[in-house]
């Protein structure tokens, strides 16, 4: 046995002597070789069946609850205090940057319909990519506008 702490001298004792001994009546176990860098057998895979729709119906009665949602959602702003009398000067102020944000918010409505009807993920990102960078940059600039009309006390 050693042992030593720190730079002391350390401490080489004899404690016991340890001898393996096989038993000579137990059997040996059969070992077979794993078989390595060969040939292994045919992987089959079973593949699932691509994912459906929900039934017409069901679809259709979604939808028709969340259009009816919309007037709600405009009562709701306006008694929010959104003033609809300043469209006509946010238009004249800022016309592409309105115009190019509410059409990219639109536009991605429109890409998410079709990424539920008939496009696959990887159809669906590059003109999302291209709506949400339209979405960044001219919502900037709009809500730029916009703040600039609080700021002066036009709300």
């Amino acid at each position: 046995m050693i042992g030593s702490f720190g730079s002391s001298t350390p401490s080489n004792t004899f404690a016991f002597n340890v001898f393996v001994r096989r038993d000579p009546t137990s059997s040996q176990p059969a070992t077979d070789k794993p078989l390595r860098y060969g040939k292994l057998a045919e992987i089959n895979h079973i593949f699932r069946a691509d994912p459906q729709s929900p039934p017409m119906i069901i679809t259709l009665v979604f939808s028709s609850l969340a259009l009816l949602t919309i007037p709600a959602l405009l009562g709701g702003w306006l008694a929010l205090g959104a003033n609809v009398n300043h469209l006509s000067q946010a238009m004249s102020n800022a016309p592409v940057a309105h115009a190019l944000f509410l059409g990219s918010i639109l536009g991605m409505e429109g890409i998410f319909f079709m990424y539920y009807s008939s496009w696959t993920l990887f159809q669906t990102l590059p003109p999302a990519t291209v709506a949400g960078v339209v979405a960044v940059l001219s919502g900037s600039r709009a809500l730029t506008e916009v703040q600039g009309r609080r700021v002066a006390g036009k709300r």
